[in-house]
């Protein structure tokens, strides 16, 4: 979430904040400003657009709201002026990844996140006590050796790659140093790998995968008891963070939701 700030007065087409991933554009016409934002990331990104307007009016409720399309120019907002004034203003907005308008497509069933025939057990379910709570109570948490590999659930590109990371421990103060990899689905949705052992990683940032493709290397960074890989499936929600979402595995007795203290066989 990074907030800009607009500097006025422009005539021609000018970019602002150009070291960051979403661009502010305006272009000055003859009765209004036509403001832009670009985004030049490989995700969508949900946007919030905040105005202190002089002697101008915008044509769309505010502050506004909407989404970028990876690699997205959008015209966004019109600042109408007011005749015979002078006009000022100032501009602020913050951006998150993924869109708040991503539909998770419920009949798709995942792949467990492991080697086929290999066997693990889930420590903690949706809703579990320990740390799975709130919007992320959807997690799951699969008792795993250090260095186990780890395999794309479901297919998508990856877009968050973190693997340099030592430290874990079971008190929160740990919780900003795991190691993890996000990849984006088809349906907007992004899926976590997490607790990833330092250098971990076996995919890039921008590479596509496959469901059943080795990505990573399981661990216990961050907010961690112990070796373990946790999953989750999450949308963005309005405002930033994400909401969780309950999700169904192909198993050896079906398309199932997956019970805590269980053991899965990889299919």
């Amino acid at each position: 979430m990074t907030a800009v700030r607009i500097i006025p007065f422009l005539l021609l087409l000018v970019a602002f904040q150009e070291k960051d991933s979403v661009t502010l554009f305006t272009q000055d016409k003859k009765d209004h400003i036509e403001v832009f934002a670009h985004n030049a990331d490989i995700y969508p990104v949900t946007i919030e657009v905040f105005f202190n307007l002089e002697n101008l009016k915008a044509n769309k409720k505010l502050p506004y709201i909407t989404t970028l399309n990876p690699n997205q120019r959008k015209h966004i907002v019109d600042l109408m002026k007011m005749k015979d004034k002078n006009w000022n203003f100032e501009s602020s907005i913050r951006y998150y990844m993924g869109s708040i308008y991503a539909r998770h497509d419920d009949r798709h069933a995942y792949t467990l996140p492991f080697a086929k025939g290999a066997e693990y057990r889930l420590t903690q379910g949706f809703n579990g006590r320990f740390s799975h709570k709130g919007d992320l109570r959807h997690a799951l948490d699969f008792q795993m050796k250090e260095g186990t590999e780890v395999y794309a659930a479901r297919a998508g590109k990856v877009v968050t790659v973190t693997e340099k990371y030592i430290l874990g421990g079971g008190t929160k103060e740990y919780i900003d140093y795991a190691n993890y990899i996000t990849i984006i689905h088809d349906d907007g949705t992004f899926g976590d790998y997490s607790h990833l052992r330092k250098n971990g990683a076996v995919v890039s940032v921008g590479d596509n995968v496959s469901a059943g493709q080795l990505i990573g290397y399981s661990g216990s960074t961050g907010f961690a008891t112990g070796p373990h890989l946790h999953f989750v499936v999450k949308k963005t929600k309005k405002g930033g963070g994400y909401i969780s979402i309950p999700v169904k595995f192909t198993t050896k007795s079906g398309i199932i939701f997956l019970r805590e203290g269980n053991t899965y066989r990889g299919y």
